[in-house]
């Protein structure tokens, strides 16, 4: 059985009616065939959603949410297999926990991901992954400096020590774009100049450049674990059953604690 992904999200105010009324939608959607599971996450300042099923069901979905927000780009992969447990659509505070990152300071242009291909052999750039330590650990743009973090609450922090010019052009990417949306605009509010984003994230990029300067796979939110650069379930790594982290075997995390 076969499962289309789709992963996007929308970032606009929402009122409490409007939350209501999403989650009302969402939670009673038919499943389909192949069943219908996932994560929505609804919150005063948009939507983050992954969705697997059948490519009727997605684009039924998609049609009407866009109806209704602005959908950022749209990425499609596949699994032979269901990457959720269940189809789940909760509220929440924030559509990604940013800590006191909010929302602050003007948008950062998006760059296509020609774009950015063509960025990344400029010499005089910052390119700067903002995603988890777990993350990177799995596949990383080559160059790409790590903030060391575990959370993205801790971002701020990150930048608070970052020591390089202002004038620098910093170059943000993660896995779909909804943490650049909030990475991005912080990092010009605390005073950098060029800041540019990498419009749909990863996902995206590797659609149009599945050999390019992306190197090793990308940590998903799901029981994929990763995708390599074909966009596909990785063959390389799994969830450690004691830890619950991503990995190879032995699990990094676990191996340490046994010694």
């Amino acid at each position: 059985m076969n499962y289309q992904v789709s992963t996007f999200y929308a970032l606009t105010p929402l009122s409490d009616g409007e939350i209501e009324r999403l989650l009302e939608r969402l939670q009673g959607w038919e499943p389909g065939q192949p069943p219908l599971n996932g994560m929505v996450l609804v919150a005063p300042d948009g939507l983050n959603a992954t969705l697997a099923g059948a490519a009727e069901t997605l684009e039924a979905i998609e049609t009407w949410l866009a109806e209704r927000l602005p959908l950022s780009i749209i990425k499609r992969s596949q699994s032979a297999f269901a990457p959720f447990r269940r189809w789940k659509v909760v509220r929440r505070r924030e559509t990604v926990t940013s800590g006191a990152i909010g929302r602050k300071g003007s948008p950062a242009p998006h760059l296509s991901p020609q774009e950015w291909h063509e960025m990344l052999q400029r010499p005089d750039v910052m390119l700067l992954d903002v995603r988890n330590d777990y993350e990177i650990r799995l596949g990383t743009f080559r160059g790409a400096v790590d903030p060391g973090t575990s959370t993205f609450t801790q971002f701020a922090d990150y930048v608070s020590r970052l020591d390089v010019p202002k004038d620098k052009p910093i170059l943000t990417f993660c896995t779909g774009g909804i943490r650049c949306e909030k990475a991005a605009p912080y990092l010009k509010a605390q005073g950098f100049t060029e800041v540019y984003q990498l419009d749909g994230g990863i996902l995206h990029y590797m659609e149009s450049y599945p050999h390019g300067f992306f190197e090793g796979e990308c940590f998903v939110f799901d029981d994929r674990v990763a995708l390599d650069q074909n966009l596909q379930p990785s063959e390389r790594y799994r969830r450690c059953p004691e830890c619950g982290q991503p990995g190879l075997e032995p699990c990094f995390y676990c191996e340490p604690a046994r010694a």
